[in-house]
Parts: structure tokens; sequence; C-alpha cells
């Protein structure tokens, strides 16, 4: 038997949640791409299908990453990439993603409180919330495009046709 399988003694042990917690059906709507000094970026908002849409969050959202990239705070070196905006119930979480050196997806957290958004404030330790499981459905999605853009002739007409791939529907 290996130390790892030795350490968990049974499955009761993990991953043990509530009887009355549901994973939650979250569908994708792709927006309008951002560009930013140094970035295009597909743009999607995720919500439960109940909600309704929030144009004006939307706009904040974009509004702050205008903001960010403009003083420095956000830095872009001439790349694509997307932006998760996900509504969980009365929170929002932005998820900004770009694809640098090539093959690597660079991200960056931010949270919506009462005064808008900032950067997330991570819990301590060395483990860190990155994405939920229904953000990697979309993330896979664009790493499915990316890599086909990476395949292909990476001219004008192969960007165009990683923009155009949208995200859509219902994310598990």
């Amino acid at each position: 038997m290996s130390v790892e399988t030795a350490s968990v003694l049974n499955l009761a042990e993990v991953a043990d949640y509530p009887a009355d917690w549901q994973h939650a059906e979250k569908r994708i709507h792709p927006g309008g791409h951002l560009s930013l000094p140094g970035a295009l970026l597909k743009w999607y908002d995720i919500r439960t299908p109940e909600q309704e849409a929030t144009p004006g969050v939307t706009e904040e959202a974009r509004a702050f990453l205008r903001a960010e990239a403009a003083a420095g705070r956000l830095e872009f070196r001439g790349e694509m990439g997307f932006v998760l905006n996900h509504r969980c119930d009365d929170k929002y979480f932005m998820i900004v993603c770009v694809w640098r050196n090539k093959n690597e997806m660079c991200q960056a957290i931010f949270a919506r409180d009462a005064s808008g958004y900032g950067p997330y404030q991570a819990a301590p330790g060395t483990l860190r919330a990155t994405q939920e499981v229904v953000e990697l459905d979309a993330t896979s999605h664009e790493r499915r495009g990316w890599s086909r853009f990476l395949q292909s002739a990476r001219d004008d007409a192969a960007k165009q046709a990683y923009l155009d791939d949208a995200c859509t529907g219902q994310l598990i």
C-alpha cells in the first residue's frame, strides 16, 4: 500500500457534502469582445438559467478592466484570451485569462463587493482557489480553441476563427 493510499482511511472522510446541497446548472452567454491596450479578449457572462442578465454589472466589469489596464495594474503583452464574469447568487467573480508565451494560460481573478470590482482576496495557504467547476468547462472550450489556433497558420483568419468560436449553452 502506498503512503498516499494509507493516509485516507475511508471514502467517507473525503468529499463529504451536505445531502441538501445541489450542483446548480449554469449557462454561459457570450458578449462583445473587449479590446484593451495589449489584449483582445472574448467576453462571457455566466449565471443560472433563472437569473436575469445584468448589463449594468457587465459594463461595470468592462469599465473596471479598462481602468486597470490604463493604470498599468493589468499587464497585457499583445495577447488574446477571454473573460469569465460569473454571477454566484448576489456575488460576481471575474476571471481574466490570456494566452501567454504561446501556450500558457495566465489569469487574474477579481471579485465584486459593495464598492465594485477589485482583486480577489484569496484565503491564506498554499492551495488557492482558481476556478469553479463550471468555469473550468468554459476554460476547456477555450483551451481547445487555442490549441486549434496554435496548430493553424496563426494568421489573421485563424485569429478571427478563434474569436468567432464562442462557448455557449449549459456548463456542467
